[in-house]
């Protein structure tokens, strides 16, 4: 009991700090932390831990601060339910989110997609590099690192799993981490057999980290994060942050974030990413308990 007293408050320090360390990134770009009329509110993904997620998209709220004449706030949450359930009851002006996640909010609550990354969420079955798979069915009797049960590359990966004969609860179960990064060190730790995490996650690790860990697999290509406009927003203005987005990637702002993220600049969504989207939705509402 008192070794779960000391997780609760280590966790509760974590978090602390983390939204210390959003809020020092707002005030380094001279942004409020609340939103007026004069500023937007661009939420945040937390596919990334808050650190490196702020770091990353500073560039880009100051970009479209500039372009827009208005502040622009970047704002995060803990965990994926927490920001998806903030997203849809409106906290955010305008947002980065996962595609399933977007497309519900664009069915929905009429969220406005403004652009897509063009390259893909490749989803990778990751294990130690000590410890390689001869099959799929080496992890039946596992336990598989999943940073959120809810995200597209858990959803794919259960189905993935199985085609392959192995049911979840039955023949593996998950552990969900803190980020997509902690994913990765339980399966250098040994906590994990594997990890289900994104390309990006594992380009973004630390090199000691990847020098200890490979690719088993590579499960599922899914379109990429989206950027959305909440339908609040005058449709001038969403027009005007559109194109402020597509200004950003040809700036070279926007050429260095594009290499640091491995994002690939920014495409049109199409009919297609809609209908493969669609596909996942049942079981997205399930697993965030919505209606």
């Amino acid at each position: 009991m008192a070794s779960q007293h000391k997780t609760y408050r280590q966790r509760a320090t974590r978090r602390r700090l983390l939204a210390a360390i959003a809020g020092m990134a707002c005030g380094a770009l001279g942004l409020p932390r609340e939103a007026s009329a004069a500023s937007l509110k661009l939420g945040l993904l937390p596919y990334l831990n808050t650190r490196t997620l702020i770091q990353n998209y500073t560039p880009l709220a100051a970009f479209l601060g500039k372009a827009l004449g208005l502040g622009v706030q970047l704002e995060t949450a803990p965990d994926f339910t927490t920001f998806v359930q903030r997203a849809f009851r409106g906290d955010y002006d305008l947002m980065l989110m996962a595609p399933h996640y977007a497309r519900l909010a664009e069915v929905e609550y009429g969220y406005r997609p403004l652009l897509i990354h063009k390259t893909p969420i490749r989803a990778l079955l990751i294990v130690a590099k000590h410890q390689p798979l001869a099959s799929v069915a080496d992890l039946r009797g596992t336990t598989l690192a999943v940073h959120e049960r809810s995200a597209i590359i858990a959803i794919l990966g259960v189905s993935w799993l199985r085609d392959h004969g192995l049911e979840e609860n039955r023949d593996y179960h998950f552990v969900q981490t803190v980020t997509h990064s902690s994913a990765l060190l339980h399966v250098q730790s040994g906590r994990a057999r594997a990890a289900l995490v994104s390309y990006s996650t594992l380009i973004q690790a630390p090199a000691e980290l990847q020098q200890d860990i490979d690719i088993a697999y590579e499960y599922a290509r899914i379109p990429g994060l989206y950027l959305l406009a909440h339908p609040r927003l005058a449709p001038a203005q969403t027009q005007a942050v559109r194109a402020a987005l597509i200004r950003f990637e040809q700036s070279p702002e926007g050429q260095a974030f594009f290499k640091t993220t491995g994002h690939g600049g920014y495409r049109e969504v199409s009919p297609e990413d809609a209908r493969l989207l669609d596909r996942s939705l049942p079981e997205t509402r399930r697993l965030l308990g919505h209606p």
